[in-house]
């Protein structure tokens, strides 16, 4: 009895290890396909990421690119500016003092031009008058003339004259006097100091000195 219990035991473990096999099996190929979908899906997963990791990656490097040109643009833009200005405040200081420099040579040279032109008129104006004074006796008559009528409401007129002078002097202003009403009391007075063809005809108002050299200085003031 025994024995046919345990053959039958055995039987029955053997039918029992042939089913538990069968769902071992089962079980395994079932895993296996999980992990390899899970796998997959990972695979997939890791895929997905990885590209859009590279998509980030790759737009940000866009933008930070494009960012940098933007700004490296900036910075040249810049500098370009900040040297053409400079280059133009150099410019423009250099054509001022330019400017400036032929401004001041400009003034010099009409300044120069001026006085050489005024001293050579003078001198030309001297030598004329002066070639004239050979008959002085005429331009004498002519500057005496000229003073008593600019002092046409004077009183007490005296005319100095050189000696020289005094007696040519005396016989202009008879003539004078039938001309110039203030003639007819003004006294002529002979005066070493006045130089030869020149007189000074003074009254209680002033004087006017109708020497050469000072007519020839009252025209260089003009002049200048």
């Amino acid at each position: 009895m025994a024995a046919v219990l345990k053959q039958a035991e055995i039987s029955s473990s053997s039918t029992s290890l042939s089913f538990v096999e069968f769902n071992v099996q089962d079980v395994q190929s079932r895993a296996e396909r999980v992990i390899e979908e899970a796998q997959a899906k990972a695979e997939a997963l890791i895929a997905a990421a990885t590209a859009k990791a590279d998509s980030i990656f790759q737009e940000a490097y866009d933008k930070g690119l494009a960012e940098a040109v933007t700004a490296t643009d900036k910075r040249i833009q810049e500098t370009a500016q900040r040297l053409s200005d400079q280059r133009c405040k150099t410019a423009i200081t250099a054509c001022e003092a330019s400017v400036n420099e032929l401004a001041n040579e400009t003034v010099a040279w009409l300044n120069l031009w001026r006085n050489q032109t005024i001293e050579i008129a003078i001198q030309i104006a001297e030598k004329l008058v002066r070639r004239e004074l050979q008959d002085r006796d005429e331009i004498l008559r002519v500057w005496m003339e000229e003073a008593l009528v600019a002092m046409r409401d004077a009183r007490d007129i005296r005319i100095l004259v050189h000696p020289d002078d005094f007696a040519v002097a005396g016989r202009f202003l008879q003539h004078l006097a039938k001309i110039v009403p203030q003639a007819a009391s003004a006294e002529v007075i002979p005066d070493p100091e006045v130089k030869l063809g020149g007189c000074i005809v003074r009254c209680t108002n002033g004087q006017i000195d109708q020497q050469l050299e000072t007519q020839l200085q009252r025209l260089v003031a003009q002049l200048t």
